[in-house]
């Protein structure tokens, strides 16, 4: 993974609660080094055992939320019902600490992404509802996720103004909590509700900023180029030769780029997208 040490410091900066920090450092090390092996144990015993304390750490979480990034719906909602029962394992040990109540959020609201990769609207609004219950003030990487995924399930029921003041405060969010490349890809988001919702030239100029901080993350990075063919031919800067090349080379780069995608999901994903850019740059 090319964002693997970005990700760890991103991640070791939200486990930074105790004061004993030079004492925690090297569990913490431990634990990221040995939570790919026991993912890859928990996931291929029969009946995972996810309340085994050998599994109790956030590494082990996180490490499940990434894998399931990789599957299609189903098997990724079995990974991430496993780290769920992992999440709630944590919570249980230490009730008053903020780092166990963020896992839950951001496994939720993962589970929501997935739920609405499998067309389940009713089931992801049901996922967030509760997860909703579960924020507080200073969980701010958890309250930019939570935002991120109520704007996606917003733009699935065309609620369109809820979902780009959704999307803003994710977006803020994100730049105060999180590395720059999630505020990035978060941007593309955004541009795209702005784009479906019918505001193609507001859409344009986010698409811009965000695809030089995206190049490398796979489905932000196709997604960023799609969505831009799409806002210029919306816009109307589709009418000189020059525009029009622009617009062929988004499209020729999103597909290359597709063609290259490694992971099942983003290549799901992006199918549907590549169909609708082609069709509604094409049109008339």
């Amino acid at each position: 993974d090319d964002h693997a040490p970005e990700l760890a410091v991103d991640r070791l900066l939200r486990r930074l609660e105790s004061k004993d920090l030079a004492g925690r450092l090297a569990a913490v090390d431990r634990e990221r080094r040995e939570a790919p092996a026991l993912v890859e144990e928990l996931l291929a015993h029969p009946a995972p055992p996810a309340g085994d304390a050998r599994y109790a750490t956030p590494e082990v979480v996180w490490r499940l939320l990434d894998v399931s990034r990789d599957h299609e719906p189903q098997p990724a909602l079995r990974q991430l019902g496993l780290a769920r029962k992992i999440a709630i394992h944590l919570a249980a040990l230490r009730p008053a600490a903020a780092l166990p109540m963020q896992l839950r959020v951001e496994v939720d609201c993962e589970t929501a992404h997935r739920l609405l990769d499998a067309g389940e609207l009713p089931a992801a609004a049901a996922q967030l509802s509760a997860s909703a219950a579960r924020l507080r003030p200073e969980l701010g990487y958890a309250r930019a996720v939570f935002c991120r995924a109520l704007a996606r399930l917003r733009r699935a029921e065309e609620r369109w103004e809820e979902a780009l003041a959704l999307g803003d405060r994710a977006l803020h969010l994100f730049e105060e909590h999180a590395a720059a490349r999630e505020s990035a890809a978060a941007a593309v988001e955004q541009a795209w509700t702005l784009l479906d919702a019918g505001d193609a030239d507001e859409a344009v100029p986010i698409f811009e900023r965000a695809l030089a901080q995206v190049e490398a993350v796979p489905y932000a990075a196709v997604a960023g180029r799609l969505g831009l063919a799409i806002a210029l031919r919306e816009n109307g800067q589709a009418a000189g030769a020059l525009e029009r090349r622009t617009i062929e080379k988004l499209l020729a780069e999103a597909e290359w780029m597709l063609g290259q995608a490694t992971i099942a999901a983003d290549r799901s994903r992006l199918r549907c997208l590549v169909a609708q850019a082609a069709a509604r740059c094409r049109r008339g």
